[in-house]
C-alpha cells in the first residue's frame, strides 16, 4: 500500500514537472512553433502602422472639414477610412494574440495636418494624393509580413495578410482613380467642390 503511495505521488510530482516545463509562466501555452519572432516583429510593426494610418486619416478629416476648405464628402470619406485602419489594427493585434504572440504597442508619430493647395493642384487633390501614399505604405508593409511568414512556412499566416491585401489592392485602385478625377477639374474651386459632393456624399 505504502509502496503504491510512493509510485502515484512520484508519477504526480514528475506530470507536474513536465507540465511547468512545457509553460512557463507568462508564456502563451497556444504558441507553435510555426509562429517565429520575426513573424510576430513583424506584424507588431504593421499593426503600429494601421494605426498611425488611422490617425494621419483623422488628420485629413479635420483637414477637409475646416470652415474655410469645406470638403464635407471628403471629410466623410477620411474618417470612414480612419475607422477602417484602426478597426484592421484591432483585427490584428487579435491575430497575433491568437498565434501566442505579444502586442507590444508604440508611440505614434504627430500626423501632417497641413494639405494646401498649389499652383496646379487643389487642396482636395494635395489630400487625396497623401491618402493615395498612405495606402501603397500599407500595402507594402502587409507584402513586407507576408515576406516574413513565407520565410518561415507559415501558410496561416500568408492567408490572413492575403485577405487585407486583396483589400489594399481595391483601395488603391478606388483612391488613384479620384486623384485622376482632381486632376482633370483643376484648381477650379466650384469644380472641386462638385466632384467633393457627387462623388462622396
Amino acid at each position: 500500500m505504502v509502496k503504491v503511495w510512493f509510485l502515484a505521488v512520484a508519477v504526480a510530482v514528475d506530470a507536474k514537472s513536465i507540465f511547468e516545463a512545457m509553460v512557463e509562466e507568462g508564456k502563451s501555452r497556444s504558441r507553435h512553433a510555426t509562429w517565429h519572432a520575426e513573424s510576430e516583429t513583424a506584424l507588431n510593426a504593421h499593426i503600429a502602422l494601421e494605426y498611425a494610418a488611422g490617425y494621419q486619416y483623422r488628420a485629413l478629416a479635420a483637414f477637409a472639414n475646416r470652415d474655410w476648405v469645406n470638403l464635407k464628402g471628403s471629410a466623410k470619406a477620411f474618417e470612414e477610412n480612419a475607422k477602417e485602419e484602426f478597426e484592421h489594427a484591432r483585427e490584428l493585434s487579435e491575430y497575433q494574440q491568437k498565434r501566442g504572440g505579444l502586442v507590444e504597442l508604440k508611440a505614434l508619430e504627430a500626423p501632417v495636418h497641413e494639405f494646401a493647395a498649389t499652383t496646379d493642384k487643389s487642396d482636395a487633390r494635395v489630400a487625396w494624393e497623401s491618402a493615395l501614399a498612405l495606402e501603397k505604405r500599407v500595402y507594402d508593409s502587409l507584402l513586407s509580413v507576408h515576406a516574413v511568414c513565407g520565410r518561415h512556412a507559415d501558410p496561416n499566416c500568408e492567408d490572413t495578410i492575403e485577405a487585407y491585401l486583396e483589400d489594399q489592392v481595391s483601395a488603391i485602385d478606388k483612391l488613384a482613380r479620384y486623384v485622376a478625377d482632381l486632376n482633370r477639374v483643376g484648381t477650379d474651386g466650384h469644380a472641386v467642390w462638385e466632384w467633393d459632393r457627387e462623388v462622396h456624399e
